[in-house]
């Protein structure tokens, strides 16, 4: 994997009301910035892509907001074309993107998940729920 490392510059969380009825969660990963940079090696430089991201989730009707905001080191051999791109249209190659968000979803969807338990709200992400199967009917001869 290219990631070679992350780091968060800040976290946010706020309370703004008492939970309410039909509560909406919108929690979504944003890229922020992209810059190509040197990461020092052993022997010598690396080229690497500094992926800034922010990771928001609020909860409306304006009951709360949990906002993550950092970068992520990325080693590509196509940070050329993905500049290029983010330089032209600040959007990604599908590759690429896929690749960044689904980190950035991994990692930060865990410390929001913590963040709202913490702040005792409803979870930023679906987490899977079990539920009691109903007993089978018996069929009539």
């Amino acid at each position: 994997m290219p990631i070679i490392g992350l780091n968060y510059k800040k976290i946010s969380a706020e309370r703004k009301s008492a939970a309410k009825p039909n509560m909406k969660i919108n929690t979504g990963p944003e890229i922020t910035s992209i810059n190509k940079s040197k990461l020092q090696g052993l022997d010598n430089e690396i080229d690497v892509l500094t992926v800034g991201f922010k990771f928001k989730s609020d909860i409306e009707p304006q009951v709360a907001a949990i906002e993550i905001e950092g970068s992520m080191v990325y080693k590509t051999d196509k940070a050329d074309e993905i500049l290029k791109s983010w330089d032209k249209n600040k959007k990604l190659p599908p590759y690429a993107q896929i690749e960044l968000i689904n980190h950035i979803f991994k990692k930060t969807g865990i410390l929001g998940l913590q963040i709202s338990d913490i702040m005792q709200l409803p979870p930023v992400i679906s987490m899977p729920k079990l539920e009691a199967a109903e007993p089978a009917k018996k069929k009539k001869k």
